[in-house]
């Protein structure tokens, strides 16, 4: 079911409202409070290792929907199925979804769409929401597109090498690489143009398939709507900034592009099983000038193992896989993981992070998606500020304003190490005694993933500063409220959490996970209810 999709440029005039270029000169204040406080909900399905957020905004009243996200990589804890997740929408929502947002191109947010897709097209869908890194008519986003293309290409190439080689650690660094490539596309892809295969239909399927109002949102716009009443929504990220986009918290600086074109051309020879000067004398000049200059050293200090192997008196032992240590083969392909990780980092600091906010009493809920580093920075940047209407007037909000009034937290990247900033993050948020994290992961799935037990979901340290921040008040979808005991008794999964706090901290904490009210926990779903 296809439909003409019409683009809508966030430059619109009202209800759109593009950000001022200017910083409010003291601190913003919410618009003045009204007796009318619309209820919201926040249901956090738990489906797993990946998001689906059902939010509700005049509870009990005309009830507005707004579905972000459908995706997961497995529900080892809860068992919960995609297609469970989607009924329980089609319900509540009566088969109609005001606004769709789909926040990245990662299989942990899109799955469902895929998955569920008769389920999907049967609903009425108004409107689909997606970042301004999706929209095909904009250059940079086409620019960046192609550079996630060709890496890609190159790590698909890496991933057939490294399985073509044998080795013992080839191999593991291929089920690393596997289980990363996972998130973007097709692992087992056997070319590169099948690696995204299921991923772009999904993106299709949304961006043409669902709604003909489809809006590809830019960093500085407020949304204010009459079927939004009573609410605000401000547009975080992604940035318009290639610098901020590459930021990702790890290896900052790095230039994958520039890495690629030697990756593949390496990777393909190795996958060849030819050596250097035949795989060299069969490829295009550009392709051999790339290839030649990624090898690890000048040609003049190689020596093919078979040309060594033919020389007067060297042993078959020497090129024994036990002496493998004295050899340069194919180990330069393992920083095939390293770009992996880095495709994987630079995708979701495309997420499209949002703050709603209640305009009766200025109460904020921040949806970060898998925004990293340089996404959470840019929402600080000097010439970055949302113009909001109060009063009559506009008036000019800046991002701390948004974190110290957060009353919600969406964990960014499934809390994560990097997905949440610090000082120009979670330290902002100043509502302590009301502040709320919902957490949606599956901690067995995440450290199931290769190299096992190195996908910390959530990290330690994070997990401790969110329990302090939202005195107790932490939500996981695997284990519901956060829970010492849960610890103390999983000796393989959750055993780098146990001894996290003390026993008079968690003592304090679960007190007010019980005097929460506002948060039911239920095998299906989490719900967060602001009234």
């Amino acid at each position: 079911m296809a439909r003409k999709v019409a683009r809508r440029a966030v430059k619109a005039a009202t209800p759109v409202r593009k950000a001022r270029s200017r910083r409010p000169s003291r601190p913003s204040r919410p618009s003045r409070p009204s007796a009318r406080r619309p209820r919201l909900r926040v249901r956090m399905y738990r489906q797993g290792l990946g998001d689906c957020f059902l939010i509700t905004f005049g509870v009990g009243g005309r009830e507005r929907h707004m579905l972000i996200d459908c995706g997961s990589l497995g529900a080892t804890t809860t068992g919960v199925k995609i297609g469970d997740v989607v009924a329980d929408i089609t319900t509540v929502t009566k088969g109609h979804i005001d606004v769709l947002v789909v926040t990245h191109e990662h299989k942990d947010h899109v799955s469902g769409f895929n998955a569920q897709r008769d389920a999907f097209a049967a609903l009425t869908v108004d409107r689909v929401w997606l970042a301004w890194t999706e929209d095909p008519h904009d250059a940079l986003a086409q620019k960046l597109a192609k550079r996630k293309e060709d890496l890609a290409t190159a790590l698909v190439y890496a991933a057939r090498a490294l399985k073509a080689d044998g080795s013992t650690a080839a191999a593991a660094t291929g089920l690393a690489l596997h289980d990363l490539l996972d998130f973007a596309g097709e692992p087992d892809a056997l070319g590169a143009a099948d690696f995204a295969t299921t991923i772009n239909a999904a993106m299709s399927f949304v961006r043409t398939g669902l709604s003909d109002d489809v809006t590809f949102w830019k960093p500085g716009t407020v949304v204010e709507e009459s079927w939004l009443e009573g609410f605000r929504i401000y547009v975080l990220g992604p940035p318009r900034e290639a610098g901020a986009l590459g930021d990702t918290g790890e290896n900052a600086g790095a230039d994958l592009f520039s890495l690629t074109d030697g990756l593949r051309c390496g990777a393909a020879f190795h996958a060849s099983g030819r050596n250097a000067a035949e795989y060299e004398a069969g490829i295009e000049r550009e392709e051999r000038d790339d290839f030649i200059a990624a090898q690890p050293f000048d040609r003049r200090f190689r020596l093919e193992r078979d040309r060594f192997a033919a020389q007067p008196g060297v042993s078959s032992a020497y090129l024994a896989d036990a002496e493998s240590w004295r050899r340069v083969d194919g180990e330069w392909l393992n920083i095939a993981s390293d770009l992996a990780l880095q495709l994987d980092s630079a995708t979701n600091n495309t997420s499209l992070a949002l703050a709603i906010e209640r305009i009766a009493d200025g109460k904020v809920l921040l949806f970060p998606a898998d925004a990293q580093q340089g996404n959470w920075l840019s929402w600080h940047a000097a010439s970055l500020a949302w113009s909001a209407a109060g009063d009559g007037s506009s008036r000019p909000v800046s991002v701390k304003d948004l974190l110290a009034r957060t009353v919600f937290y969406k964990a960014g990247h499934h809390a994560s190490h990097n997905g949440t900033m610090k000082a120009h993050g979670l330290d902002l948020m100043k509502r302590e005694k009301e502040l709320t994290t919902f957490i949606p992961l599956d901690r067995a799935v995440a450290l199931g993933r290769h190299p096992q037990g190195s996908w910390r979901m959530p990290a330690a340290g994070l997990y401790r500063a969110l329990l302090e921040k939202c005195e107790g008040r932490v939500v996981r979808s695997d284990l519901g409220w956060a829970d010492d005991a849960a610890a103390a008794a999983d000796k393989t999964v959750e055993r780098e959490l146990d001894g996290l706090a003390t026993p008079a901290e968690w003592k304090k904490w679960k007190a007010a996970q019980k005097a929460a009210s506002h948060v039911t926990v239920g095998p299906l779903f989490v719900d967060f209810v602001l009234s």
